[in-house]
């Protein structure tokens, strides 16, 4: 997928941050350190602290602002190495994590592309009909902004590829330019696959997909298959590393007509087809490709028009089968379909050993729910999440493809600032790390260092 001037293997460069301050103020993956003075509680206690934490201002902060990196900030994204400000001029530039000094800057064409984060790599995602004619990805040297190599297509999942991550790339090598949208009954546009290395851009494989077929690509990163099936209900189960065909079978539920949905949750190939009396969902093994089990979901009433035409949404959630709709979200058990608990909070942040949730009544307050229960774990009033601009991977050395994020940023606002904390979405644990100002609205954590945007478009950067 290399094209000319753009090698097709690079040596691969990481940046060594070293030290900032002192010997104690290493850039590192671990937690933050503690705040001085005080205790490091069990979780048992930090469960019986929350009214503490939750109520009034508490003690100082633990937090040292380093300042304002960028201004007029349309939007950044952070990986293992370096933010990203992507500023209005527009350009993209980049600061170092561990100073927050300006590394480099470059300018990009307006319209034409956009700072693209995957496998906790920073890449610019061309958009079709500027300086190409469909999708392109271009990686770029974190060390001085640079081209490392350019690929045709678009990145739509973050695979595993012999333990390393890789992108699975779609690209209609015919495409036009303005893009066309094609009418009923017309030929399907062919349409090539490609996966390649996520550090180098090294082609691991690539093919033209079949006529008539449809990907069904993994939305949680990490994922070693994927899927292509046809409308006569003939599916393949296909080899991340490879491209190979694993296991084939008819599907019948593909081949009574369009579906509303096939997914691929966890270790399994999920069709969702909407009849008058709900909405049939139907899971299959993926090696083989065999039946596993069969659920008729029904949602609460009232239901919304578009529930009721393109049926519900089941998404892959950390050990469980998740149906967030509009009332609720259903949790089901992937082993047997049987519905673990259904309740009416919102879906915020999923993690291997919990879920964050919200009432759906009360934005600022979050729930740690326990997966197999439904229980609350703990509850954090006056709190909200935060977006994060990053993976939210632990994956510092990202030799591995993340299989998801480990940690969720919450916060609480008090006068022109805010608290901030994170949840350990494998144990459930909350940790407080201090205080920022101004509000945050979009925050990256790397380390001992929290970036985030505030202020409206101000880029900052803290110590903690």
């Amino acid at each position: 997928m290399a094209r000319a001037g753009h090698p097709e293997h690079v040596e691969e460069r990481l940046i060594d941050l070293g030290v900032v301050n002192d010997q104690d103020d290493r850039l590192e993956a671990g937690p933050p350190p503690a705040v001085p003075g005080r205790r490091q509680w069990p979780f048992v206690m930090v469960l019986a602290l929350l009214a503490t934490f939750t109520g009034g201002s508490g003690a100082g902060s633990s937090v040292e602002d380093l300042g304002v990196l960028a201004e007029h900030t349309v939007g950044f994204v952070a990986d293992r190495g370096m933010l990203y400000a992507l500023r209005e001029d527009p350009a993209v530039t980049a600061y170092d994590w561990g100073t927050g000094e300006e590394r480099w800057s470059r300018r990009i064409l307006p319209n034409s592309g956009q700072v693209y984060l995957a496998a906790d790599r920073a890449y610019i995602r061309h958009r079709p009909c500027t300086d190409a004619t469909g999708w392109s990805l271009e990686r770029l040297d974190p060390a001085d902004g640079r081209q490392q190599w350019y690929a045709a297509g678009a990145p739509v999942a973050v695979l595993r590829i012999d333990d390393r991550p890789g992108l699975l790339l779609v690209d209609e090598r015919t495409g036009t330019c303005p893009p066309a949208v094609p009418q009923r009954n017309t030929p399907q546009t062919p349409v090539h696959l490609a996966a390649i290395d996520a550090e180098t851009g090294i082609v691991r494989w690539q093919f033209q997909m079949p006529a008539g077929g449809r990907l069904v690509s993994p939305d949680v990163p990490g994922s070693d298959w994927f899927a292509i099936w046809y409308t006569t209900g003939h599916t393949e189960i296909r080899a991340a590393a490879t491209g190979a065909v694993l296991s084939a079978a008819e599907v019948p539920e593909l081949a009574d007509g369009p579906p509303q949905s096939v997914r691929i949750v966890g270790d399994m190939l999920v069709v969702v087809a909407v009849g008058l009396d709900g909405a049939m969902i139907t899971s299959y093994g993926h090696t083989p490709l065999e039946f596993r089990w069969r659920l008729l979901f029904q949602s609460a009433e009232p239901v919304p028009i578009a529930e009721l035409a393109y049926g519900p949404v089941v998404v892959a959630c950390g050990p469980m089968v998740c149906v967030p709709n509009w009332r609720d979200i259903a949790v089901i058990d992937p082993r047997t379909g049987v519905q673990r608990w259904r309740r009416q909070i919102q879906m915020d942040a999923v993690g291997s050993g919990v879920l964050v949730a919200r009432d759906r009544e009360d934005f600022m307050r979050i729930r740690i729910v326990d997966w197999e229960t439904g229980n609350d774990r703990s509850e954090l009033t006056g709190w909200g999440l935060i977006p994060t601009a990053t993976d939210g991977s632990d994956d510092a050395a990202g030799t591995a493809a993340t299989a998801g994020a480990t940690w969720a940023l919450v916060q609480k606002p008090d006068g022109n600032g805010s608290r901030i904390g994170r949840v350990n979405l494998r144990t459930g644990e909350v940790e407080i790390l201090g205080q920022v100002s101004p509000i945050p609205s979009r925050c990256a954590l790397r380390g001992h260092r929290l970036s985030c945007l505030a202020d409206g478009d101000s880029l900052r950067l803290w110590r903690l």
